[in-house]
């Protein structure tokens, strides 16, 4: 994935503002300048229908559609190619059981977009009205990841969020981008990759210093005991690793292990608000113009 964030700052110092913006996000990717990504790309192995390719299950078994044997198959979940970032809500759209109750989750993507279900029998309900069940599911990914959303700007035009009213929550394959107005909510659709580019490093700088853990949440060990550590944002939230190995254990059930660091998280701060030295950090001056 590239990155424009020195781009778009440039334009807004130099008071280019939303016109150069626009303009730099209508650019097609072969044109747009490139740095490094701020995380790494990582694929994981899951098992599939060689039919209904939009499964994606955690072990081997059969096709919830048409009962073949699944296959193995590897899908990335971070980096150019993904497509649709993890479902990371603890409870299944339509029963609201908490997933893993019954059994394993059935995992599928929906015109790019994961979810998972804890039957059969919720497939059917929600193919017969997905819009309804999104909007469900993006009302509760919303309040999930406001609390820890990482910018206090528009990521399309840099204007503060709250400049134009309240600002637009926007659920893109599963993640939150918030947005001054739905003008700004057009022009990020056209050209999605540079703005979660920009996501992705306000997240990691955010979030990267303050690292709840010192342990990888799938097997315990130490970070960097194996290397560099394996940098994965889900659901705008950074998690570290000590392999890609934990990363595919992590995909299995993402919910409970991400629930880790968020408990992590709360304790930090509750600390850090008894010894009286927690702040909002130094003021976001790189976001004026």
């Amino acid at each position: 994935m590239f990155r424009l964030n020195k781009t778009l700052r440039i334009l807004l110092v130099a008071g280019l503002g939303v016109p150069a913006l626009a303009l730099v996000l209508a650019m097609g990717p072969e044109s747009q300048p490139t740095t490094q990504p701020a995380t790494p790309e990582l694929s994981v192995r899951i098992w599939t229908c060689p039919t209904h390719e939009q499964f994606r299950m955690s072990r081997k078994g059969d096709c919830p559609i048409c009962e073949t044997d699944l296959v193995r198959a590897k899908v990335t979940i971070q980096g150019p190619d993904v497509l649709g970032d993890a479902y990371v809500l603890a409870t299944c759209p339509v029963s609201g059981l908490t997933l893993g109750e019954m059994d394993s989750p059935i995992v599928m993507m929906h015109e790019g977009r994961e979810v998972r279900f804890c039957s059969n029998a919720c497939i059917s309900k929600f193919e017969k009205d997905p819009a309804g069940y999104f909007a469900k599911i993006d009302e509760q990914i919303i309040e999930q990841q406001s609390a820890t959303y990482p910018m206090t700007t528009c990521p399309v035009s840099g204007e503060d969020l709250g400049s134009m009213g309240g600002p637009v929550d926007y659920v893109y394959n599963n993640r939150l981008v918030r947005f001054c107005c739905n003008g700004c909510v057009r022009g990020f659709k056209k050209n999605p990759a540079p703005v979660l580019a920009l996501l992705d490093e306000a997240i990691m700088a955010q979030q990267l210093p303050d690292y709840p853990l010192d342990t990888c949440p799938i097997s315990g060990q130490g970070l960097g005991s194996m290397g560099d550590p394996v940098d994965y944002i889900v659901a705008n939230r950074l998690v570290r690793f000590c392999c890609t190995g934990c990363v595919s254990m992590f995909y299995k059930e993402p919910a409970p292990h991400l629930e880790k660091i968020t408990t992590a998280l709360g304790t930090v701060h509750t600390s850090h608000d008894e010894h009286g030295d927690i702040g909002h950090g130094p003021d976001h001056d790189d976001h004026d113009h």
